[in-house]
């Protein structure tokens, strides 16, 4: 009988290198690293612009830019074509079947988009969690946006909060209890490619690759 692909998935925070360590994972494995490739597959399904889908990157729809949805949905401008936008619970379900398909394929790297919960009972999973200390956090995200250190404050504080209730909206958890994970590791602690050596060990334990 053919062995079932394994899977990797990667729970991150912002500015905490959870990029740079699925990247470096996905080199050493020889693997796909899926992240943002998800939201242009949805995009493509439903044939909307990515750029209608980046902002929703787990995250729950306001009460406003919901009932603007379903006002642009069911009262379309006039002379314009009935323009489909997926709500929070539909856009969920459209990235966990893209993410339960990939890895019936292939070995993939799953970072974020819940993959953590919709790969739970996938019986050669792998599941880190990437977290790192907030001054360096903001160091990170100021440079990656060309911020100041104030407003990579504001977005990470505000990325945060967003992420906290997706999880609690979709995964019926919280995104930071470490018994949820394989390994959590800090990089402020350990630097970005000392972390990344750890989570691969780890990984080839686990997995027995």
């Amino acid at each position: 009988m053919k062995e079932q692909p394994y899977v990797i998935t990667i729970s991150h925070q912002l500015g905490c290198g959870g990029s740079y360590i699925g990247k470096k994972l996905s080199d050493e494995f020889h693997i796909p690293f899926v992240d943002r490739d998800i939201l242009k597959q949805i995009a493509n399904k439903l044939n909307i612009a990515e750029e209608d889908l980046e902002h929703r990157d787990e995250r729950l729809s306001s009460f406003w830019e919901e009932f603007t949805r379903l006002q642009l949905y069911t009262e379309p401008l006039a002379g314009g074509e009935l323009q489909y936008y997926p709500s929070d619970k539909e856009l969920f379900y459209l990235e966990s079947e893209y993410i339960t398909r990939i890895v019936k394929e292939s070995p993939a790297i799953i970072l974020g988009r819940g993959g953590r919960y919709i790969l739970r009972d996938h019986p050669r999973h792998a599941n880190i969690f990437i977290t790192a200390d907030l001054p360096e956090r903001i160091k990170r995200v100021a440079t990656l946006f060309q911020i100041t250190e104030e407003e990579a404050k504001e977005k990470i504080q505000t990325n945060d909060k967003e992420r906290a209730a997706f999880d609690r909206a979709f995964t019926k958890s919280d995104g930071l209890d470490a018994r949820l994970y394989d390994l959590c590791i800090n990089t402020s602690s350990l630097g970005l490619d000392l972390a990344a050596r750890i989570v691969s060990d780890a990984i080839h334990f686990k997995l027995d690759i």
